[in-house]
C-alpha cells in the first residue's frame, strides 16, 4: 500500500489566494512522490491539495462526515465517511504516515492536538509533522515548554517548511 500524507488546514481559503497555488503545487509534488493524499475531503486546503495530487495522477482519499450538508470536493477519489466529527479526527490521524499542516482555525488546532496527544502518550507511533510556514511556530514553541519529554518528541518530528518545493526534500525523511 502507498505512503499516505494527512493534510491538515483551513476550509476558508479560495483559489484566488496565492497560499491555494502553494499547496496545489505541494499536493502535485506528493503524488509525483508516490504519495497517497488524505484530506478532510471539503473545502479551501483540502480541495487545493487534492487538485494538485489528482492534476498529477495521484491518488486522494476525504474523511468526510455523514450528515454534513457540504458534499466532498470534486478531486477526491475515495470517500470514508465517518458518523461524527471526533472519529473522523481519529481516522485521519491514523491513516497517515505523516501530517501536513496549512494554517487553519480551530478544527486544525484539534486536529494537531490530537496527533501530538497521541505520539506523546505513545498510542501512536511518532510520525512526522510538516508545518507550511511559521502560522502554528508559536504554538509549538509553547508546547515544548510543558516539560522534557514533549519537547524532545516535538524536535525529533515537528519540522517547518517556508517554499512548496521545500516539499520533496522534506519528503525523504518519511521513515518507510
Amino acid at each position: 500500500m502507498k505512503k499516505v500524507i494527512t493534510s491538515f488546514g483551513s476550509a476558508f481559503i479560495n483559489e484566488n489566494e496565492p497560499l491555494y497555488s502553494e499547496i496545489t503545487d505541494i499536493g502535485k509534488y506528493i503524488a509525483e512522490a508516490g504519495y497517497t493524499i488524505c484530506s478532510g475531503g471539503y473545502y479551501g486546503t483540502m480541495e487545493a491539495i487534492s487538485k494538485g495530487a489528482k492534476a498529477a495522477g495521484g491518488k486522494t482519499i476525504g474523511i468526510t462526515v455523514k450528515g454534513w450538508k457540504a458534499s466532498p470536493n470534486n478531486f477526491i477519489d475515495e470517500v470514508v465517511e465517518m458518523p461524527n466529527l471526533m472519529e473522523r479526527i481519529v481516522e485521519l490521524i491514523g491513516i497517515a504516515d505523516a501530517y501536513l499542516i496549512f494554517r487553519g482555525g480551530t478544527g486544525t488546532l484539534v486536529e494537531i492536538s490530537v496527533a501530538l496527544e497521541l505520539m506523546n502518550k505513545r498510542s501512536m507511533p511518532e510520525k512526522k509533522m510538516i508545518f507550511y510556514s511559521d502560522f502554528w511556530k508559536n504554538m509549538i514553541e509553547i508546547l515544548k515548554q510543558d516539560s522534557p519529554k514533549l519537547k524532545d518528541m516535538i524536535n525529533r518530528n515537528v519540522i517547518f517548511i517556508h517554499d512548496a518545493g521545500e516539499i520533496k526534500n522534506t519528503l525523504n525523511i518519511i521513515p518507510s
